[in-house]
């Protein structure tokens, strides 16, 4: 019983380890002052093509978001609120 108790412990800190890994990368990307379409999909566990029609369907381009060096360059409040929304 005892041992069973102490694997389920084990488990429970690994999960809360895991958790604070992913909370820190996500504090991290925030942090970061360009967000890519690629950014955000991986963030919020998306694909880019969803990322890509959200924000042409629901945001203004060059307020948004714009194109730099061929890449969709996303402002931070609307990759918060993607991201967000999709948790």
């Amino acid at each position: 019983m005892f041992l069973s108790q102490k694997g389920k412990l084990m488990n429970d800190i690994k999960q809360e380890m895991l958790e604070l890994k992913r909370n820190q990368e996500l504090i991290i990307k925030l942090l970061t002052p360009v967000f890519t379409v690629s950014t955000v999909a991986k963030l919020a566990d998306r694909t880019p093509q969803a990322v890509r029609d959200w924000l042409i369907n629901n945001t203004e381009p060059e307020v948004d978001f714009f194109k730099k060096d061929g890449k969709i360059i996303i402002s931070k409040e609307v990759a918060r609120k993607y991201i967000n929304a999709r948790r």
